[in-house]
């Protein structure tokens, strides 16, 4: 259990609520939305809960003469309300005069229901998904101890596999290590000796694993065991992302410059997909004396083999790669830890399907496992000095975007050191969820200035970001909240006052598991309302 003192508390508390961290403000019983959210960080990635502070972190502390039947109840529930029951221990931390109760809630290994009824997180919501299925059979999947690329398939045969899979296999491994023992063995002898066996532990039954038919299934061997989400979609429009976004009701879903759709085994799927890329972006070589490096391929190559080799197969999120005229985006289903924004540099690397992972090394599409994210670092600067790398995780959606568009001379390949370049730029300080003219008595100013004391506040987003709250009381695309602002460069409009927002819970989307949607709006939460009604001090 965290013993936390009140210095760190304080601290938390001004940071605000998060993914990890929520309030409650109950003062003489615990409510169901207390055990509710114990339940859902169970369930999620773990975290804390703090009662006796209010939403927005004013701290009202707990009433003492109710704090042992508080107590006594929270032991009860957990050991009789929950199932499996779990054991916490709530810490009373004295704040200023004032008890509080903070439970440190760690990530379990198993689903747990409150009251019979299953409880996940959606960034800092609560979520009863009790009777989705599908959300069910994700939460199940994150549990799992393995990969669900070792999911046994007790009744696949080789008959069922593509040999020519095989023989593509072969061939990019003899072009690289001629002497590679995978060469010498047969297709059967290469999936035993290599980990594509396994034993179910429930069944007891034996058979070759999900990952084989993956790798080397035919179309309809892949249909057979993932009927629903394996498909990969590859779409390019021939205009800009911000003028998709702005064209959005006139150029539906439907309309496209070149299309793939994919139902192949993974190293069909890579193949097609760098043709792909190759057909519909433009080809950047950087010269170095006798020697070139073609950066389209090597730049793209690793965002395909992450693209592919790090998504849950088993995920009914959709799969695409989205190509515009200034942008790449790709989409898959993850099972992340958490939701929301993060940099290249902050994502943990964590292989998600290591049987794919060692055939794509043994073929050299992957250097080394963990590999992507230094050379995207390394060589995105040299495809177009002006990109912008942007990742988000949500609802079981990992997205990856890499803005571009700099048509000017690239730099020698003189400037490409042996040594990777993790210069991406880093995130600006998130000072925008206030406006500035309320000064020192908005309460995320305080929280900023506690956790934060030398931090710089750009007094012109700060201002900015009471408009787009005013402006957002109906929803409204982001092409209009920029008119409105008067922002033309939507990136780090995006980056500086709405992402921000977003964070701090002021504004939502209207398509939350679709953050790039053409069709998405954002509107002015209930939390955002009564922070534009809050008194001026």
């Amino acid at each position: 259990m965290l013993i936390m003192d009140v210095k760190e508390l304080k601290l938390i508390i001004g940071r605000g609520e998060s993914p990890f961290v929520e309030f409650s403000k109950c003062t003489t019983e615990l409510t169901d939305s207390v055990f509710q959210s114990i339940c859902s960080f169970l369930n999620k990635s773990g975290g804390c809960l703090i009662v006796g502070v209010h939403d927005f972190g004013k701290i009202v502390g707990v009433a003492e003469i109710f704090m042992e039947s508080m107590l006594k109840k929270f032991a009860n529930v957990m050991e009789h309300e929950f199932s499996p029951s779990f054991s916490l221990v709530p810490q009373i931390v004295d704040m200023n005069g004032r008890k509080l109760f903070f439970i440190d809630v760690p990530q379990s290994e198993q689903v747990h229901r409150y009251k019979n009824k299953v409880y996940d997180r959606a960034g800092r919501d609560v979520c009863d998904i009790t009777y989705s299925y599908c959300l069910i059979e994700n939460l199940y999947l994150r549990k799992r101890n393995k990969s669900s690329e070792n999911i046994v398939c007790p009744f696949l045969r080789m008959s069922e596999l593509d040999e020519m899979a095989f023989r593509t296999m072969r061939k990019h491994i003899a072009a690289i290590r001629p002497g590679h023992p995978w060469l010498l063995l047969s297709d059967e002898e290469l999936l035993h000796m290599n980990g594509f066996w396994g034993k179910d532990p429930i069944s007891d039954k034996e058979g070759f694993v999900l990952a084989a038919v993956l790798l080397f299934g035919k179309e309809e061997t892949i249909h057979s065991y993932n009927p629903v989400t394996y498909r990969t979609d590859a779409i390019y429009r021939n205009v800009s992302y911000d003028r998709f976004s702005q064209l959005a009701s006139d150029y539906p879903e439907s309309r496209y410059d070149d299309r793939d759709i994919i139902f192949s085994n993974l190293i069909t799927s890579y193949s097609r997909l760098m043709k792909f890329i190759q057909r519909n972006l433009p080809k950047r070589v950087l010269n170095q004396g006798a020697t070139s490096v073609n950066v389209r391929e090597k730049l793209f190559n690793e965002i395909i083999t992450n693209f592919l080799v790090h998504r849950e197969y088993t995920h009914k999120s959709p799969c695409r790669l989205l190509i515009f005229s200034d942008k790449v985006i790709t989409e898959n289903g993850t099972s992340a830890i958490y939701d929301g924004s993060t940099s290249l540099n902050a994502l943990e690397v964590q292989t998600r399907n290591p049987l794919i992972t060692d055939v794509f090394q043994a073929m050299g599409w992957i250097e080394e496992r963990g590999s992507g994210k230094k050379n995207i670092c390394r060589y995105a600067p040299f495809y177009d000095k002006s990109f912008e790398i942007e990742l988000n995780i949500q609802e079981e959606t990992f997205a990856f975007s890499i803005t571009y568009g700099n048509e000017e001379g690239l730099e020698d390949l003189s400037l490409l050191s042996a040594e990777p370049q993790e210069t991406l730029p880093p995130l600006r300080p998130r000072p925008v969820s206030m406006p500035g003219k309320w000064g020192r008595g908005l309460l995320y100013a305080s929280r900023l200035l506690i956790a934060y004391p030398d931090i710089e506040v750009d007094i012109s987003y700060i201002d900015k970001a009471e408009s787009v709250l005013e402006a957002c009381m109906k929803p409204l695309p982001i092409q209009d909240i920029m008119r409105i602002t008067r922002q033309s460069n939507r990136t780090r409009f995006r980056k500086n006052i709405i992402r921000p927002l977003l964070e701090e819970g002021l504004l939502a989307m209207r398509i939350p598991t679709k953050p790039s949607s053409p069709l998405q709006t954002y509107f002015t939460t209930e939390r955002g309302k009564e922070l534009l009604q809050m008194p001026i001090e």
